[in-house]
Formats: structure tokens, sequence, C-alpha cells
């Protein structure tokens, strides 16, 4: 669910570098207790810095967690009373710097509760389609003054929550589904027509050098858009008759060589399924029952037969696309294996 981003191009790192780095400086008081017979806690100073992060969301995860650490909050409210003996004194945090941070977001919710968005719950709006390849900046943020890891990361969430709302809010527009190839281009086709209408450059050469570098920036946008959203469509058809479908191979697809041997293994699955449906199913049939057990047999068949050759036709052609956009784009291939390595947890 959360992993490193790894992209060379847009933000190349040391090996040796940990996701998350955390300094961390911390001061025991000289007299444990106070005058008043209460113990004193310790007084800390940290600076965290986190690499770009690639998250996967789900919103049953979501819900999952939410509920968990409110329960978990609840029953330490219920079990505060009589345990003041053995309360744990929290850190102290007089000062808590955040580095600023890049993530990018893949949010998929499964589905959008009416009620709630009817009662004025307009977060609902964020459960009606997918959304991929949201790229937030996370604000450099300090905080001072504050008591105990819980109430620190809330008000981190909080800082950045509302930085989001107020100047990253047009992301969950551009990023949604349905517009995601529009937006994809438009950011290329915007530094084309810029460099077209407003020269970087006085010489005629260097124009013409600018020219081409965006004119090739563009192509190269348009085409790896294309081949994404074709293949995002045509596994929504495969999805269709998911009974049958052949499960994708746990690695990403280097090239379209490496795609052949699943799209085969696809095409071949469905046309079995609905050989079995329409031809040994019936048979069957036929051999115990009669002729008339056989024809109904297979005309209940005909869907099957119908949709799973079609599903296992999209999943071998979505995963082929899949492999030839790898092959066009490396540094996407690189970033869908790094990610694959995090949520592989076997």
């Amino acid at each position: 669910m959360l992993g490193e981003w790894v992209n060379e191009a847009e933000h190349p790192r040391d090996d040796s570098d940990g996701v998350i780095m955390l300094k961390m400086l911390t001061r025991h008081p000289a007299i444990r207790v106070s005058s008043d017979g209460k113990l004193m806690s310790d007084e800390s100073q940290a600076t965290l810095e986190l690499l770009p992060l690639r998250c996967f969301f789900h919103q049953t995860s979501i819900r999952f967690i939410r509920s968990f650490f409110a329960r978990e909050v609840s029953n330490a409210d219920d079990s505060s009373d009589g345990e003041d003996d053995m309360e744990i004194i929290p850190i102290f945090f007089s000062s808590f710097k955040v580095k600023p941070a890049k993530l990018k977001v893949d949010y998929i919710p499964s589905e959008m509760d009416v009620n709630s968005f009817r009662d004025g719950n307009y977060i609902e709006l964020l459960n009606l389609c997918p959304f991929e390849d949201m790229i937030f900046t996370l604000q450099a943020v300090e905080n001072r003054d504050l008591t105990g890891w819980g109430s620190l990361f809330g008000e981190l969430a909080s800082r950045w929550i509302e930085d989001i709302g107020k100047t990253q809010s047009h992301k969950f527009f551009t990023r949604a589904t349905p517009f995601s190839f529009f937006s994809g281009i438009t950011e290329g086709a915007a530094d084309l027509v810029m460099v077209l209408v407003v020269p970087e450059s006085d010489s005629f050469v260097d124009y013409l050098k600018d020219v081409l570098y965006y004119s090739t920036s563009f192509a190269s946008k348009l085409a790896c858009e294309t081949l994404t959203t074709s293949a995002k469509l045509t596994r929504y058809a495969a999805q269709l008759n998911a009974k049958d479908l052949q499960p994708r191979p746990k690695v990403v697809p280097r090239h379209i060589g490496d795609a052949a041997g699943h799209s085969v293994e696809s095409i071949t699955r469905g046309l079995r399924a609905a050989n079995y449906k329409i031809v040994t199913v019936p048979l069957r049939e036929y051999q115990s029952s009669g002729a008339s057990v056989a024809a109904r047999s297979a005309v209940r068949g005909l869907p099957i037969a119908v949709l799973a050759p079609l599903s296992g036709a999209s999943e071998a052609l979505s995963y082929s696309l899949l492999g030839l956009r790898n092959s066009m784009r490396p540094d996407i291939r690189k970033e869908a294996e790094a990610s694959l390595r995090g949520l592989n947890l076997e």
C-alpha cells in the first residue's frame, strides 16, 4: 500500500538513502519529578525527511484503518481510569520539522454512500471513480510545542490536508479515470504551443531544435497515454467475464514479447471455456437425457460461449499493449517494478 516512488528522471536519489529519515535530539530532564509530584517528560527536537512515496489506497483499507485507530483511542480513554500510576509520559516536542515531500497516489473506491452525501458529506464525491497517478507536493511544516506522537501526526496531517485542499484540489478532477487521458496529453500540447508562439531563443536554429524536442515529447506522451488508456479499457472489458479470466503474472512485461505467453494462455482459456459450455456439457446432456435437454443446455451456455473468448482476447490485447507501452517508456516500467516489489509480501 505504501512504497518508494522510483523515477530517476524526475527525482534521482542515492541508493543508500532510506525511504524515511528521522533525526531526533532528546534531552532528559535533570529532575524527573516536579515539585507537585508529576513525572517530567523528555524534550525533543526532530527533523523528518521523506523520499518520494508511491501510495496505493483502497476505500476498504482506509475505512479499516480509520475504524481501527478510532477503537484504539476509545479503548485508551476507557482504560485511562484507575491506571494513572502506570501512565507513560509522552514526549514533548519543542520543534518538529518536516521537509517537503512528493506523493504519487492511486485511489480505488468500492462504493459511494449516497445517504452520507445527501447529508452534506461531499467527500463522498471522491468515491465516484478511481484516481490514478495523482502527484501531490507536501509542504514543509514545522510544529512547535506538541506533546505525544498522536497529536504531532494529527497536526501534521491536518496541515497537509488543508494545503492540498487549497492549492492542489484540481488534481482530483484531472486525474480521475474519465479525464486522465486528456490531462496527460494536455501538458505536452501546452508546452508545444508555448514554444511555437513564444520562442525561447532568438536563434532560428535553436527555435527549430526546441520545436523538434517538444514535438517529439508530445508525440511520445500521446502514444503512451493512448496505449495506457487502451490497455485499461480492454482490461475492463475482460473483467466482464472475470470467472474464466487468466490471472496475470506477478512480473511487469518489459516488452510485447514478454506478454506473448500470457496473451496466448488467455485466448486459449477463453476458447476452452466456450467449448466446454456449448460442446462438452450439451454432449453429456445428450448422452444422459436426450436431444431436447442437450439443446436447452447449449442455449444456456451461449452467453458464456460469446463472453469467454471476447474476455480472453481483451485480456490478451490489454497485456500486450502494456508490454508495448513499457518498451516505449522504460521509466514507467521501472516505476511499476519498484511498486510491485514493495507490494509483494511473499
